[in-house]
């Protein structure tokens, strides 16, 4: 779900957090070493996300923030911020030529790194992790 959350209203913000979880707590962000992504440039969206994004051919932007059941992909559209939650189980993460295409429901979005580094890649990686440990969290063991 694509949610506005340019003003914090509480129904939003619970149904996020209903969701892919609340948003980690400070020391938990330490333990992690950060649970948000650097800025990616977005390269191409669904129909219903290129809607939200279209503006006088500027650049958009977008970054991912970890939740315990999620990643929340925050991205601006003028003077309006939008949150797209995905749930672990929902997510789907293809990488090709530098880009990664981030599918949930029927939506995606495919973006790029912003500078020339490897943290992209570390933090996929780190997001990954976190999805397949809770997947088999919920998934119970296996006889």
């Amino acid at each position: 779900m694509i949610y506005n959350i340019t003003y914090e209203k509480k129904d939003v913000i619970e149904e996020i957090e209903s969701n892919v979880g609340p948003s980690y707590s400070f020391l938990t962000r330490l333990k992690m070493r950060g649970i948000g992504s650097e800025k990616m440039h977005i390269i191409d969206a669904s129909p219903l996300i290129e809607g939200l994004l279209q503006y006088e051919d500027q650049p958009n932007y977008c970054n991912i923030e970890l939740r315990p059941r999620g990643i929340l992909i925050h991205f601006k559209y003028r003077a309006e911020t939008y949150g797209w939650a995905i749930p672990f189980g929902k997510l789907s993460v293809y990488k090709s030529d530098g880009s990664y295409r981030i599918y949930g429901d029927a939506e995606f979005i495919k973006v790029t790194k912003m500078l020339n580094s490897g943290a992209l890649k570390q933090f996929m990686d780190k997001l990954l992790d976190r999805r397949v440990d809770y997947l088999h969290s919920i998934s119970g063991p296996f006889d």
